[in-house]
């Protein structure tokens, strides 16, 4: 009775802490900078927060709070912008969204998939809240109980979504997969710090950076394509606008189930210290493709392939909150420069964080729904201008986008270099496309090549060779990574006995 009194106490001490004046005008500008930050590629989140960190000394807790949450979450949506306008990625985690909403905007249906976005991130923010205001007490064993080994199997399982973007040819998906990992070979190995593939280079010693590598894979490329072509994304002589605000309202809504599940999925990466948004938002895809009875239509613009992945991306933030609160641990990178601001505030991440801090805890709850709400009610009321984007012709929009992205390409570290890593990934990009290679698993093999490397050499020498049998859940995992490998290939053969079947019987 007592700590249910303290519970609601502390729900009310948080909300009443974010509605003051200061508070709610942190956020709203912490909205608005989101927003625009998310648009420009190759910055995000990550680099939204670290931009405001100068600024949060000298101010309240809440409002601190609200200024680099607010622009956090809004970087989720303003991500979703230019990934299903033009297939730029705004960040890591943007990619996801290309694979569906680009095919939505030629079809003329920019509106219905951007508000479909804003609504998934929506309703997938307010699980992630109402999930981080409910378990963080319970979510320690859960977190004590995975290790290295269950980490390798979940991003073997990220592995699966290949065959989901090798349409026509499996090899051609795999060649793919195995160049992405390459590149992501490039620079200094994570475990023992040798030199690989940088050619005495010092440049490639970091590596090639992904958000760079993403910008010429995909922003640059379309670009190429367009000049060519010589006409807009959207031929208005060709496709018409046909779709509405309200119809990307509903399809949200009418996928509900969907956006649960997705949304659980992004509170548990979340919780997974050091997994990542980007991993979240494409095993949302896969799932929607593997769990979906007309996986045929992922990749042509399916509604779901939208909602899937902003509603993780929407939880993700909230599961992602849980270790840096609960033990210091930071759920991603954002979380990282979340604790430099708590130190700065005075705040230490624990036990206390539970019991001490209880109404901080709660601040941020009600900072997630508020931030959220606002992100939607603004992306939802400037969609209809955004969709018209797509349409500006071919001689304005290629030197416009381009002159954005180079410049995000620069900004990523700050190095000239990067600029001729974008213009280089353009070129590979557009040939990739051109013969049907997926630019799409080029990217999966970037992004889960480190992360199984890394994961398989602390296996290995925590546990020995046969790591697997000292870890059932790591080999139940597998079991599950398998079994849902497989099932695209299960499906495809019954669908083709069906078809033969049918064609007997006529």
């Amino acid at each position: 009775m007592e700590r249910g009194a303290r519970m609601i106490d502390a729900i009310s001490a948080g909300l009443f802490a974010l509605l003051t004046p200061q508070a709610l005008l942190f956020l709203s500008l912490g909205v608005v900078y989101g927003l625009v930050i998310g648009i420009l590629p190759g910055l995000g989140g990550v680099v939204a927060m670290a931009l405001l960190l100068p600024f949060t000394y000298g101010f309240e807790t809440a409002a601190t709070l609200a200024l680099l949450l607010g622009a956090h979450i809004a970087t989720i949506w303003g991500d979703s912008v230019t990934s299903i306008l033009f297939s730029v990625p705004g960040s890591a985690k943007g990619l996801a969204l290309c694979f569906d909403g680009y095919p939505m905007t030629k079809q003329g249906k920019a509106k219905r998939a951007l508000a479909a976005s804003a609504t998934g991130a929506l309703l997938g923010g307010i699980i992630g809240a109402v999930f981080l205001a409910l378990c963080i007490p319970l979510i320690r064993p859960v977190i004590l109980a995975l290790g290295p080994s269950e980490y390798l199997m979940m991003a073997l399982w990220g592995l699966t979504v290949i065959a989901t973007f090798s349409e026509g040819s499996l090899m051609k998906g795999m060649t793919a997969s195995v160049l992405g990992v390459l590149v992501a070979f490039i620079g200094t190995d994570v475990v023992t710090a040798t030199p690989r593939f940088t050619f005495g280079n010092e440049f490639l010693l970091d590596g090639i950076s992904f958000p760079v590598a993403m910008i010429g894979l995909f922003a640059v490329s379309e670009m190429m394509k367009m000049s060519i072509r010589g006409t807009p994304i959207i031929d208005r002589s060709l496709v018409t606008e046909d779709s509405t605000v309200w119809q990307g309202v509903c399809d949200a809504c009418r996928h509900w189930w969907l956006v649960v599940r997705s949304s659980l999925l992004g509170l548990w990466i979340g919780v997974l210290p050091g997994v990542g948004a980007s991993v979240a938002g494409l095993a949302a895809y896969a799932q929607a493709v593997q769990t979906s009875k007309t996986p045929e239509r992922f990749g042509k613009g399916a509604v779901e392939g939208v909602i899937a992945p902003d509603a993780t991306m929407g939880a993700n933030e909230g599961g992602g909150l849980m270790p840096t609160l609960a033990f210091g641990i930071p759920g991603g990178e954002s979380m990282a420069i979340l604790l430099v601001a708590f130190i700065g505030l005075g705040i230490v991440p624990g036990p206390d964080m539970l019991t001490k801090n209880l109404d901080v805890v709660f601040s941020m709850v009600w900072i997630i729904v508020f931030a959220n709400i606002a992100v939607t009610i603004i992306g939802l009321g400037i969609t209809p201008w955004l969709a018209r984007l797509p349409s500006l012709q071919a001689n304005l929009m290629v030197p416009m986008v381009l002159s954005v992205c180079f410049v995000g390409a620069y900004a990523t570290r700050g190095r000239i270099e990067d600029v001729v890593v974008a213009a280089v990934f353009g070129v590979v990009g557009y040939l990739m496309d051109k013969y049907r290679y997926s630019r799409a698993n080029f990217v999966i093999g970037m992004v889960l090549a480190v992360m199984i490397e890394r994961n398989l050499h602390i296996s290995i020498n925590l546990y020995g060779a046969d790591f697997l049998l000292d870890r059932p859940i790591a080999l139940a995992m597998l079991i599950f990574v398998v079994v849902t490998a497989a099932l695209p290939f299960w499906r495809e053969r019954r669908r083709k006995r069906a078809a033969l079947q049918a064609g007997g019987t006529a």
